[in-house]
Formats: structure tokens, C-alpha cells, sequence
């Protein structure tokens, strides 16, 4: 616009030319998308199962950390999906996690989560343990309640609790919280999953709208399972 108001003729404006004197600018603007150094999930795996036979003891951020882990581990949500989710407890010992997505297409997501086979990673084994820490008279609050402070959890200490698991295990403090999601999915294409499982099992927002509310429930139990096996 700026070209013709000048006087340029409209063959010069949308010729090569003006290609060639804007192609310096877009280059600047574009992203540089490296490649990111990625750790095994399984460390994280471990360290669950290192502490669930004595989750009882563990100091409340910790045990918040270590439960917040699992479920990202096992369903790639991101931590402010986490942070705003509530939980709802279903037949033989299965956990549905209930959020919303407001990333790329925003949506409202339902989760179950069902025993494992390995049950010391296993959401369902670390969702129901945090919950059991609280008073009676606290059994109706909300899902992160904290029975120490007598509130809810914040998504920065929240945030500052699954880095305490981080840390633990070894990960350079740089690394983000979502880099445990990455992992997670990095994971299942080792172990054969598919672009469209993949994309299924992360609800990723590239996906299409169908995919991404009503992906297949049979399918991310069998990736669940796969990903909760390590040496």
C-alpha cells in the first residue's frame, strides 16, 4: 500500500523486486526453531516408583510434585491445564481428570485415567494418595487444596514443585515444565506410536477438532501402558 501511494506502478509493487527487498526483513522475523536437547522419561518413571511406596511421608509440595508429574507424564496436558483441572473418581480405581484447553482450538477435555500394571506411576495410585492426606472436613475441596496452608495451591508454587521433582532426578535447572510433556511424546513415537496416535494421545492443535475432543479412549490406555514400562 505504502508502494502505490508513492506511485509506484502495480508491477513493480507485486513484482520480484519488492520480494527480494522485503525477503530480508521476513527472514529476520521467522523463528529459529532448533532442535531441543530432550531427556528419557523414564527418570522421571523411576523416581515416581522410588517414592510411592513411601508417598506417605514425603513433604506436601513434594508429594504435589510427584502427582502433578504423572498426570503430565501420562496425558500430555500442559501445567495450566493441570492447575485449573478437578477429579472425579470412578469404578475400580479409575480417575477422571475434567479441564479445558484453551490453546490453538479451546475446548473442554475429560480424561480417564485407569490402573496400570505398574501401579507406582500410575495417576490413578499418585492422584488418590494426595487426596488422602486431607481432613475430613476438607475431602470436598477443590483438587490441589493444600491441607498445610488451608488454600489452593497457585500455579507458580505448583510450578516450583513439579521443578523440586526436576531437580531431583538430575534435570538442569533450565528445562521448563513442559519439557516433561515433550518427553512424554517423544517416548511414544520411540516406541512406535504414529503421527496420528501421537497426535490423539496429545490432542495436539494441529489435529483436527474431531480428533482432538473425541480421540480414542482404547488407544491412549494402550499408549498409557507402554509408556509406564521401563527397565
Amino acid at each position: 500500500m505504502l508502494f502505490k501511494l508513492q506511485g509506484f506502478p502495480n508491477e513493480k509493487v507485486n513484482g520480484s523486486a519488492l520480494h527480494q527487498i522485503m525477503k530480508k526483513p521476513q527472514t529476520a522475523m521467522r523463528k529459529d526453531r532448533k532442535e531441543e536437547p530432550l531427556y528419557n522419561l523414564d527418570i522421571f518413571l523411576r523416581y515416581l516408583q522410588e517414592k510411592n511406596p513411601i508417598n506417605t511421608t514425603l513433604s506436601e509440595q513434594e508429594h504435589l510434585g510427584c502427582t502433578v508429574t504423572s498426570i503430565m507424564a501420562f496425558s500430555t496436558l500442559r501445567l495450566i491445564e493441570i492447575h485449573r483441572a478437578k477429579a472425579t473418581k470412578q469404578e475400580k480405581g479409575a480417575w477422571t481428570i475434567q479441564t479445558s484447553k484453551f490453546k490453538g482450538i479451546g475446548y473442554d477435555v475429560s480424561l480417564t485415567f485407569r490402573p496400570l500394571s505398574n501401579k507406582s506411576v500410575c495417576p490413578t495410585t499418585w492422584i488418590s494418595s494426595w487426596l488422602a492426606r486431607r481432613s475430613k472436613e476438607n475431602r470436598n475441596k477443590c483438587l490441589w487444596w493444600l491441607q498445610s496452608k488451608g488454600k489452593e495451591e497457585t500455579y507458580e508454587e505448583m510450578s516450583k514443585a513439579v521443578h523440586m521433582v526436576m531437580k531431583a532426578v538430575g534435570i538442569n535447572k533450565k528445562e521448563t515444565v513442559t519439557s516433561i510433556r515433550k518427553a512424554s511424546i517423544t517416548k511414544g513415537i520411540d516406541q512406535g506410536a504414529t503421527k496420528q496416535e501421537i497426535d490423539r494421545f496429545s490432542m495436539h492443535a494441529d489435529g483436527s477438532g474431531i480428533v482432538q475432543g473425541h480421540y480414542d479412549m482404547n488407544l491412549n490406555d494402550k499408549i498409557r501402558e507402554r509408556l509406564s514400562n521401563f527397565e
